[in-house]
């Protein structure tokens, strides 16, 4: 059987309006920027396609993306949604030809790579039909894979909806509440930062 084409996207080009001003991706955990995490997390996996989708092409993380193997990509229609930002992720998976596509969200610094790595395990074990999300007090929620079959409805995906849609029929796979902890606003800043060090399990 050929090995699997696999592909991550992080998504990273939100508007951070929550979070007033400041780029929130730029924001110091740790001592390191809140937006490089994901990145730097999925690094060390046997990826074959790696992006980061961003507003621009020169954000704050954009040379720490690259030292971790990711390409910017970078969506010109990024103020209309987080959908924009998933449908170009297919569509970059479609011209690749890959076979799962990895979405992840650069907001989520805590996620281990082991997460990561069983989420991917469990999606190469259905091949191009796979869709398993993260799940975690009974929410699923990224980062989530999707089987190739799922790319052509993506790359259409527009606004605020995304794939949320398919996370219902997704399969799930639990994990520790604290690892989707998504920041959105300075106060969720404040409480991840008083959590596990980032990339390691709670």
């Amino acid at each position: 059987m050929p090995e699997l084409q696999i592909a991550a996207a992080v998504l990273a080009a939100g508007q951070s309006r929550r979070f007033g001003a400041a780029d929130k991706l730029a924001a110091d955990l740790k001592g390191r920027q809140l937006g490089e995490y994901a990145a730097v997390t999925l690094a060390g996996l046997p990826l074959t396609h790696r992006w980061v989708i961003a507003a621009q092409a020169d954000h704050p993380c954009a040379a720490a993306w690259r030292a971790s193997g990711f390409a910017v990509a970078v969506n010109d229609r990024a103020g209309e949604g987080m959908g924009t930002s998933l449908a170009l992720a297919a569509r970059l998976a479609l011209e690749a030809k890959a076979d799962l596509l990895l979405v992840a969200l650069a907001d989520m610094p805590l996620i281990p790579a082991s997460h990561f790595a069983a989420l991917l395990d469990r999606a190469a074990a259905r091949g191009v039909e796979a869709l398993v999300a993260s799940e975690a007090d009974g929410q699923r929620s990224p980062p989530v894979v999707f089987g190739s079959n799922f790319l052509p409805e993506l790359a259409k995906a527009a606004g605020d909806r995304g794939a949320r849609h398919l996370l219902g029929r997704a399969e799930p796979l639990v994990c520790a509440a604290d690892w989707l902890a998504d920041i959105d606003d300075p106060a969720a800043l404040a409480r991840v930062r008083a959590l596990v060090s980032p990339g390691e399990s709670c």
